[in-house]
């Protein structure tokens, strides 16, 4: 299926290969990959839930792929260290670029979740990020739920129009899992040696929503992840659940975009003279790994 599906979308991966590269290149440090590192990406079969393990550059490995959470885990499960999760309408250039940036700040394989398909999703976030950023927690959480299951619904109305309930329903099982469900299923497995969430811009906002989730499953209990985690964001602040106490946000101090979709009340770090993108190639940047190498530690 993998073969056939690279034979059908081959002849559409350059026009999307360059639009994704111009685009993520405005926000993400994709100079930190090799070419041989992007030719390894695809974003149309790269989709949203897909989990890449990137490489420090310096070992010269190449970039994993792994379509699902089982098949992330059975392989990486003692090893990984790291978790990564980009924003701003990142496709999976993005995702390997923060990715690489980690990896290259603390010489370890990092697990970049993809969380985009470009920008289409940076107009989303651009429209809705206030109101996500600086809603109440309940009601951020009724809103993704309510948004969860009216997809589900008309998912399963439209497989059930072609087909009956029962192939409707086995084909549901079969989607492609989202950004926040695989985090989710990641922190569910806890992973022993893991210590490190980054995010940046959405990619703050869908930790916050997995932490949230998290913290809600051991309320009346305890978990190693409270102390053993440190939890970093870029470009935008988020409140994240209290249990977790290595907590690390940075934010641009012209970053206008970032400042309007943060709770500035929450302590956080202001990083002079840079802006919204972490590209070092581009002026008023953010360096992730600059950042991540003086003031945090794992």
């Amino acid at each position: 299926m993998k073969t056939l599906d690279k034979q059908l979308v081959a002849p559409l991966a350059p026009t999307i290969r360059q639009r994704n590269e111009f685009f993520d290149a405005l926000f993400y440090d994709v100079a930190a990959l090799t070419r041989e590192a992007k030719n390894d990406l695809s974003p149309l079969l790269d989709r949203e839930g897909t989990i890449i393990v990137v490489p420090p550059r310096s070992s010269g490995k190449r970039i994993s792929h792994y379509e699902t959470v089982g098949e992330f885990l059975s392989v990486e499960r003692e090893s990984i260290r790291a978790v990564a999760i980009a924003g701003v309408g990142s496709s999976v250039l993005g995702t390997a670029a923060l990715a690489r940036n980690v990896a290259n700040a603390y010489n370890i394989d990092v697990a970049g979740i993809v969380s985009g398909y470009g920008v289409s999703d940076f107009i989303a976030e651009a429209v809705g990020g206030w109101f996500f950023y600086n809603a109440t927690d309940a009601v951020r959480h009724g809103i993704r739920e309510a948004v969860n299951w009216w997809d589900k619904l008309l998912e399963f109305a439209r497989s059930a129009a072609r087909k009956d309930v029962a192939a409707a329903k086995a084909e549901a099982l079969l989607q492609p899992p989202k950004d926040i469900d695989v985090l989710d299923a990641i922190l569910d497995a806890s992973p022993p040696n893991l210590a490190l969430l980054v995010g940046h811009s959405k990619g703050d906002l869908l930790m916050d929503f997995a932490l949230e989730h998290f913290a809600e499953k051991f309320e009346k209990s305890s978990h190693p992840y409270f102390e053993q985690l440190r939890i970093v964001t870029f470009g935008a602040i988020t409140d994240l659940p209290r249990q977790f106490t290595n907590v690390h946000q940075f934010l641009g101090d012209i970053d206008w975009f970032g400042t309007m979709n943060s709770r500035l009340n929450v302590r956080h770090t202001r990083v002079p003279d840079a802006w919204h993108h972490l590209n070092t190639e581009i002026p008023y940047h953010l360096s992730a790994e600059n950042v991540l190498k003086q003031h945090v530690s794992i």
